[in-house]
């Protein structure tokens, strides 16, 4: 019982990531969000949470010849790695709780 609350617990918190991720795509597509108040220091918290998963990436990306492109492919990496390791993390969790 305790195991099925641990595994879905750690699916959250990274349903939770996934979700800051992409508002934080989509917010960088969209900036006049920064212009009200209230949405900017949204937005900056969303920024804050997610930076120290993206910055990582994005100094590799930066390594890589691709890594002078107009476009950001760390957002995409992060999403796929997360994915990856959600799979592992629960796997795991499933073999020793359950």
């Amino acid at each position: 019982m305790i195991g099925v609350a641990v595994i879905k617990a750690t699916t959250a918190i990274f349903d939770i990531i996934y979700v800051l991720i992409i508002i934080r795509v989509f917010s960088s597509w969209l900036p006049f969000l920064y212009n009200n108040n209230f949405t900017s220091k949204l937005l900056y918290m969303v920024e804050s949470l997610t930076e120290p998963i993206m910055n990582p990436v994005r100094k590799l990306m930066q390594k890589t010849p691709m890594g002078n492109m107009p476009v950001d492919f760390s957002p995409i990496i992060v999403l796929l790695l997360l994915q990856v390791v959600q799979t592992i993390l629960v796997v795991i969790l499933q073999s020793v709780l359950l």
